[in-house]
């Protein structure tokens, strides 16, 4: 089963609970995206927030809850990096959705003294009890029971377990892999941070090269080893004096 799909149906598992169990101005919104700064805006599976935060096609502020659905693009980013933006940015309650060939396990995060912490780790046939945003009952085997059964990794939308054919020349036309598996019209998502696009993905070298060419002067940074599942970024030049191309690429294996 692709990630699209799982991705979907885990949404649409969790959408009904957390709307049952909202209350007061709560509310609740898939696929949604919040504006944490002013060069800041995340693109969350699902938040729950307070009707006075609600603009013309984003959440303004902090969301009461953001949750995300890891998948092999996003999982060490949802669970590390990602942890911390929302927790500088005050998000007071945090929860990954991660679903593997065991089952799906439920990562519950709250805010403790400018850190978000976990406060359990649920998977099929455990649960828990939170108070917080509201008060639910945690049980992915009665949250995810109708899931269908799935084998091995999962896959970000469009990936494949080898990245794409380089992109056609000017003189031809697109086929459908060079289109949905090279940067930027493979990505899973796309988020601003700190003023820095990121793109989750498959990426390699390929991947850096076009997008130095369409960022002329900045730095393209790949967050893991090329050709695995993660995040590709734009990073302001290391000097503003810099106006050459960059082909400065730093890979942080994980």
């Amino acid at each position: 089963m692709g990630h699209t799909l799982l991705h979907q149906i885990l949404v649409a598992d969790l959408l009904a609970p957390l709307m049952i169990a909202e209350y007061g101005d709560m509310r609740t919104r898939t696929s949604a995206v919040a504006r944490l700064g002013d060069g800041t805006w995340i693109h969350a599976d699902l938040m729950v927030y307070c009707e006075a935060q609600d603009r013309e096609g984003f959440v303004e502020g902090a969301p009461l809850l953001v949750v995300e659905v890891a998948s092999d693009a996003s999982r060490a980013r949802d669970l590390g990096a990602k942890r911390e933006l929302y927790a500088g940015h005050g998000v007071p309650c945090y929860w990954v959705v991660d679903p593997t060939p065991d089952g799906v396990r439920v990562h519950v995060h709250a805010l403790r003294e400018g850190r978000l912490l976990e406060q359990a780790a649920v998977g099929m046939g455990e649960s828990v009890r939170l108070t917080e945003p509201f008060k639910i009952d945690i049980r992915p085997d009665r949250l995810f029971s109708g899931l269908p059964p799935w084998r091995g990794p999962v896959e970000g939308a469009y990936m494949a377990h080898e990245n794409g054919p380089n992109l056609p020349g000017p003189q031809e036309v697109f086929e459908i892999d060079s289109f949905t598996r090279r940067w930027p019209t493979g990505a899973e998502k796309v988020e601003l941070e700190n003023g820095s696009p990121v793109f989750y993905g498959r990426w390699d070298e390929r991947d850096v090269e076009i997008a130095q060419r369409t960022y002329p002067g900045r730095v393209v940074r790949l967050d893991q080893k090329p050709g695995t599942p993660g995040t590709l970024r734009v990073l302001p030049a290391v000097s503003a004096k810099q106006t050459a191309p960059q082909r400065l690429v730093d890979y942080d294996h994980v």
